[in-house]
């Protein structure tokens, strides 16, 4: 009876964790999906749906002043907002495709504004309530050819000739990167303030005890620390900086990731992912408490606007292009052309999200 206790509890606990990413999700998709309302509202589009889900409706309200319909569906992986006219020609002066370009072109990229303001928001808080993760100072060591050992223990290692140290990776360029006979600009955190050291490599000694409870000493070159992460908290401006640079920072990843696909120094498996995929890291996150979270929402939420601006059939990205080819020939492409390349566009990335998650987890 205790062990099916035990079990029971630890299925409920599981099912706590997927709902709560579920949730984040969802809550993503519907960011993106509210950009594109907010935008169509404030720049008079008639908006038919917005829908949270897909599949049929199990829930439906109809405003009967505007005629608009909000519904939930019973798929939770998406949402959608339904413009009037969207992949048609204008019937009416209030219909998606009888605006002028601009507006369109607004409304189209409002998503992933929002998508991206978002994670903004999330990241400022993150990194001033929690902090980002930047190496310390352990331990200094007395250098054995008489130079002066400028660290002190408790020190966090800020940036090293200018380029700032976000993690542990970048901690190791003080032992590597850095040159033998150059002198270094290096900026770290004492006491809640900024210092500048300037320093560089000297030949020092360390003392360890062996499992025999002997001492033995070890001769280095190097600056004379070691060191590891902790959690740096920024004030409201540094933090709000770091969001942005974080944000660029994932973009680049993100591209270079890609590029290692074609490559072949990649894995589709171990580089992209589905809707499965992202839900599945977002539980894992869910175990590591809230912080986590907000720090996996505000990833995926910078995934999905990065994701959507691509120009690529089906996604926003796309659409923009489309509307800008419009705006320069001065009269749209046929617009039931359009429709079939976008729908094909979406079946597409829906196999291909089923296959990446395939391959993710059995690949």
């Amino acid at each position: 009876m205790t062990l099916l206790a035990v079990d029971a509890a630890e299925v409920f606990r599981w099912i706590d964790y997927i709902l709560v990413a579920m949730i984040c999700f969802m809550f993503m998709i519907v960011v993106h999906e509210l950009g594109h309302y907010t935008a169509g509202k404030l720049l008079k589009f008639k908006i038919n749906e917005f829908a949270i889900g897909f599949g049929p409706a199990i829930f439906k309200h109809k405003n009967k002043k505007t005629g608009e319909v909000f519904s939930v569906r019973c798929i939770p992986a998406g949402g959608f907002c339904a413009f009037e006219g969207e992949d048609e020609e204008a019937q009416s002066p209030e219909a998606f495709n009888a605006h002028p370009v601009w507006k369109r072109i607004i409304v189209l990229a409002a998503g992933v504004t929002f998508n991206f303001i978002s994670a903004i928001v999330i990241l400022n808080f993150f990194f001033m309530g929690y902090g980002e993760a930047m190496p310390q100072v352990l331990a200094t060591y007395e250098y054995t050819d008489g130079a002066d050992q400028l660290f002190e223990e408790g020190d966090v290692i800020y940036s090293v000739d200018g380029e700032r140290m976000y993690s542990l990776l970048d901690a190791y360029k003080l032992n590597g990167s850095v040159s033998e006979n150059g002198v270094h600009e290096i900026v770290v955190i004492r006491g809640g303030e900024f210092v500048t050291i300037e320093t560089s490599r000297h030949d020092y000694e360390t003392t360890a005890t062996d499992d025999y409870g002997n001492e033995v000493t070890t001769s280095a070159h190097g600056l004379g620390i070691s060191y590891a992460l902790t959690r740096y908290k920024m004030g409201y401006g540094e933090a709000l900086g770091r969001s942005f640079t974080f944000s660029g920072d994932l973009v680049v990843l993100t591209v270079k990731s890609i590029g290692q696909l074609f490559t072949g120094t990649a894995e589709i498996g171990d580089t992209m992912g589905g809707t499965v995929t992202a839900v599945s890291a977002l539980v894992q996150l869910t175990q590591s408490g809230l912080p986590a979270v907000a720090y996996g929402v505000a990833v995926l939420s910078l995934s999905i606007a990065f994701l959507n601006i691509l120009p690529l059939p089906a996604l926003d990205g796309a659409r923009i292009l489309f509307a800008v080819i419009e705006g320069i020939r001065r009269k749209p492409l046929n617009r039931k052309v359009e429709a079939v390349i976008h729908t094909a566009g979406l079946f597409v990335f829906l196999g291909l999200a089923i296959l990446f998650d395939v391959l993710h987890f059995f690949g």
